[in-house]
């Protein structure tokens, strides 16, 4: 079912929301984080809506959404619930035609003092945004993102890669311009022979006997 209103998108800190004016448990008879396919105006995207407690809820509106909206004091919407979010790059406004930027530099993410979070900072660093952002669009904190959910977002933002990661521990990723480089489940980026790594800096050097495998980025 399709729930139609009037809204408005409004900000709170650095995030932008929607509010839904009626108790979302009592109209859809859905209750915790759910899953919703968003339309705005004639822009449709999937999220989780945001609960503020007995029935209340937002919708999120990411950064790479508000490039999509044409935005105005009070626009048309609506939403209907579904059982799961698709894949990360369904629906993505970028591709290897139009990627979210051009890599022609680094700047370093960490992930201190919270570990666990080099998949998302690695995103964050070759995409060129916050590594918050990266953790809303992955729908993924602490320790909870694949290297499958990965490759996904790095399609999302149109940055294109190998189609295969290198096992044979060489160093002939220092052949290539960037790379993610994988050290028994830690990422770090490889750009312009420097190792960007979310938990211990940038690094001149790197002991490559760690390495357990390495992603071509194509610059």
């Amino acid at each position: 079912m399709n729930y139609e209103f009037i809204g408005e998108i409004f900000e709170d800190g650095t995030k932008s929301f929607i509010k839904i004016p009626f108790n979302v448990w009592d109209v859809c008879n859905r209750k915790g984080n759910i899953p919703v396919k968003v339309t705005i105006q004639n822009y449709t995207y999937e999220c989780k809506l945001v609960p503020k407690g007995n029935g209340n809820y937002y919708i999120p509106v990411t950064k790479a959404d508000l490039k999509n909206i044409n935005i105005e004091n009070i626009m048309d919407i609506s939403f209907e619930t579904i059982d799961s979010l698709s894949r990360i790059n369904k629906n993505s406004p970028y591709s290897l035609q139009n990627p979210i930027r051009n890599i022609n530099n680094i700047e370093l993410v960490t992930t201190q003092p919270n570990d666990g979070l080099c998949i998302q900072a690695c995103v964050a660093m070759l995409a060129g945004i916050s590594i918050q952002e990266t953790i809303n669009l992955m729908n993924s904190k602490k320790w909870q993102a694949s290297f499958s959910k990965f490759i996904e977002t790095l399609d999302y933002f149109g940055i294109e890669h190998s189609n295969k990661m290198v096992y044979k521990v060489d160093e002939n990723y220092k052949k290539l311009k960037c790379c993610i480089i994988n050290t028994k489940g830690h990422l770090l980026v490889y750009f312009d022979n420097k190792y960007y790594d979310p938990s211990k800096g940038i690094l001149d050097e790197f002991d490559t006997s760690k390495i357990t495998g390495y992603l071509e980025i194509i610059i």
